[in-house]
């Protein structure tokens, strides 16, 4: 599935949405026709799979492009939330059998990731994590960059991440239990156009969900 976006400044870009050997694939370049009307909007090039068709989403939620990466960052992640327009969400919660701090402490560890879920590698950062901090990983055949936003050590870890055609928002929050556990609670939202099509709540819900059980694992590690 293939489709135009366009700003009201002009610039525009080719999103194109398939299902590969390793799951959805999303690709972004920009548009070559550089004769794009003057108001924003979306324009459909090619569904000949008929997914739009077949999926269960609205066409307002299909096309919802979200905010910008920096507009998510500074308005959203970075006060601890995500976009609660976005139509891919998820959420958990999970109980951890470790301290608040060490449960964090690997979690804003990005080379520790691999750790966590298999399917994510080549990680590289800026270092430790801090407000503004960048950093890379690749999960099946995309790759994504990211950026922190709310870093407070034993409570609240945030992040922004962009691929070609999405942008996702993370919101960890983490909180003392009795016993020395702690409680990892974690929203993520998820938006670009036509990505509602491929990968629904549901599939998002299941990272969110491996993502906790990972964590829960390497914390309680010995």
């Amino acid at each position: 599935m293939k489709v135009m976006v366009w700003q009201a400044d002009g610039r525009g870009s080719i999103v194109t949405v398939a299902h590969g050997p390793r799951g959805p694939e999303v690709t972004e370049e920009p548009a070559s026709d550089p004769h794009v009307p003057g108001t924003a909007g979306i324009a459909v090039l090619d569904d000949a799979a008929g997914r739009l068709g077949s999926v269960t989403a609205p066409l307002g939620a299909l096309f919802y492009a979200g905010p910008s990466t920096d507009v998510l960052f500074t308005e959203h992640v970075s006060r601890g939330r995500v976009d609660d327009r976005a139509p891919t969400q998820a959420a958990g919660r999970i109980v951890v059998d470790a301290q608040p701090l060490r449960v964090w402490r690997l979690l804003a560890d990005v080379e520790q990731w691999p750790r966590i879920r298999a399917d994510v590698g080549d990680v590289d950062g800026d270092g430790p994590a801090t407000p503004g901090g960048r950093f890379g990983w690749s999960s099946g055949a995309n790759r994504f960059h990211s950026r922190f936003g709310a870093v407070e050590p034993g409570r609240l870890l945030t992040w922004v991440t962009s691929a070609p055609g999405t942008r996702v928002a993370h919101v960890y929050r983490l909180e003392p239990e009795p016993g020395g556990r702690t409680r990892v609670s974690c929203q993520e939202s998820l938006a670009g156009p036509l990505v509602a099509a491929v990968i629904t709540s549901a599939v998002l819900q299941a990272g969110v969900d491996s993502w906790l059980a990972g964590l829960k694992a390497l914390a309680e590690a010995a």
